[in-house]
């Protein structure tokens, strides 16, 4: 029996479905087998636009293959849950390695070898990828070849696309997990101003990763991280969209959200002078618990992607 109803008896389970739609369509170059695993009508979204349909979505894969042939990745992290009778949600983290050997999403090839982040959260139904929300530390990458961040969001800013009207997928807020739970209220209070929150729930010695390769370690620069963040948007709304979480035998409490920072540029903070451009932060932490609290945390959200939005906004 396959492990959703509607789904390929080939898949034991989601890790087993999407570990192969990894190795055939990232890593195995197979452009052939784009409409086996893509819905007809699947949106893809990143920190910056949205693509619509099967066509823009393996001509956006054809893309990333050509700049970074050799890419590998490499899975980190990856937690699901049932979100209808023949649907599932997946939050992923992957290592990314490849070599800037080709033209085109980042300029005439470098030659540079690149190893970055990437954290993906994929809606499927029926044996078909319906939905997929996908960030990349971009940030990090343009630093390893070379580019300056203003160079690159006038990069993105020409490859943004638009969907238009067309209505968002839903796939349902997540499960019920509690460390889900735990986590989404840990980022909702601190983006909502209660700062000591994350003195009172990370770990001392938290680990954490983030956008450009960052990493730190403990309260205190986990606070100056999402104060940069926050300043720059004061009066934009924060929201949690979806949260998983697991607890597992031989492994430690996790949790994922995917999240959105929607509205003005109107504060100083991680994005210089405000402009008051109307963006979107598209973001997503995952996390491990230990005995102390968080212990480490890895969050993401597209810096050139949202550089780009102000570009766009402000015409400049």
């Amino acid at each position: 029996m396959p492990f959703l109803a509607g789904f390929d008896a080939r898949w034991q389970d989601a890790a087993e479905y999407l570990d192969a739609l990894r190795r055939d369509l990232a890593e195995g170059r197979r452009l052939d087998r784009v409409p086996e695993y893509l819905a007809p009508d699947i949106l893809v979204t990143d920190g910056a636009s949205s693509l619509l349909g099967l066509e823009a979505a393996g001509t956006a894969l054809a893309a990333r293959l050509a700049a970074l042939p050799g890419l590998a990745l490499v899975s980190e992290e990856m937690l699901w849950a049932p979100s209808a009778q023949n649907a599932f949600v997946a939050a992923q983290r992957f290592h990314c390695a490849a070599r800037h050997d080709g033209p085109g999403l980042y300029g005439p090839p470098s030659g540079k070898a690149l190893r970055y982040l990437t954290m993906s959260e994929s809606w499927c139904v029926s044996d078909r990828l319906r939905a997929e929300w996908v960030l990349r530390d971009e940030a990090a990458i343009l630093a390893q070849i070379g580019v300056t961040p203003e160079e690159g969001a006038r990069w993105r800013l020409a490859q943004m696309a638009e969907t238009g009207a067309t209505p968002l997928p839903d796939p349902g807020q997540g499960s019920d997990d509690a460390w889900g739970h735990t986590l989404g209220d840990l980022i909702h209070r601190l983006m909502s101003g209660d700062l000591s929150t994350i003195s009172r729930h990370y770990d001392p010695a938290a680990e954490l990763f983030h956008p450009g390769a960052a990493t730190g370690s403990g309260p205190a620069e986990a606070e100056a991280f999402w104060l940069a963040l926050r300043a720059a948007f004061p009066s934009a709304r924060f929201e949690v969209a979806h949260l998983l979480g697991a607890e597992e035998p031989l492994s430690p409490p996790r949790a994922a959200i995917r999240w959105t920072l929607t509205g003005r540029h109107d504060g100083y903070g991680a994005f210089g002078t405000p402009t008051g451009a109307e963006v979107t932060v598209l973001g997503m932490t995952q996390a491990e618990f230990g005995p102390d609290g968080l212990r480490r945390e890895w969050t993401l959200y597209d810096a050139p992607g949202v550089w780009a939005q102000i570009l766009r906004a402000t015409g400049g």
